[in-house]
């Protein structure tokens, strides 16, 4: 006769992995979708979703806080090429972590190598944002930086932070 089969009620260690890899992986395909859908609703990369660039590049607040006129004086002094550049190199690092996640076993050195890069680039991006921002800043006179830091007051509360008056 045959024997019977024995089930195992036990997960498989590989296959929790795979599970935990897979999420993981949807959780970083999802992200990448969602810069792209902001990028995409802001006005895309070609410039012209000013509050786009300025969200991405770490300063949502002036975004709210900027004039119209301000917004446009501060793209024109983003660098293109250089926030083209570490966009991609954004991108690309988002995409080695993410293989890095579909392989067994996890290579931990490997994930940290691909977050040690976007983070980078997001400092990077960040640097351009500020640079920018200041040169903005620099062009303004009293008056004009005055109403800036009642506006950024307000968009600050706006956005659940503190205000001057706590």
């Amino acid at each position: 006769m045959s024997d019977p089969i024995t089930v195992s009620t036990e997960p498989k260690r590989g296959a929790r992995a795979l599970k935990i890899a897979l999420a993981l992986s949807l959780a970083v395909n999802l992200a990448i979708a969602g810069l792209v859908a902001g990028a995409m609703i802001a006005g895309g990369p070609q410039g012209r979703g000013t509050d786009g660039h300025l969200r991405s590049l770490g300063l949502g607040a002036f975004a709210m806080a900027l004039s119209r006129e301000d917004r446009a004086g501060f793209a024109a002094r983003i660098d293109r090429a250089a926030l083209r550049a570490e966009r991609r190199a954004l991108g690309e690092a988002l995409v080695a972590l993410r293989q890095v996640l579909g392989t067994e076993p996890f290579d931990r050195a490997a994930a940290e190598a691909a977050l040690r890069r976007t983070r980078g680039a997001a400092e990077a991006l960040q640097g351009i944002g500020h640079n920018a921002i200041l040169d903005q800043i620099d062009q303004m006179d009293a008056a004009q930086r005055a109403a800036l830091a009642l506006r950024l007051d307000r968009a600050l509360r706006r956005m659940g932070g503190r205000g001057p008056d706590g």
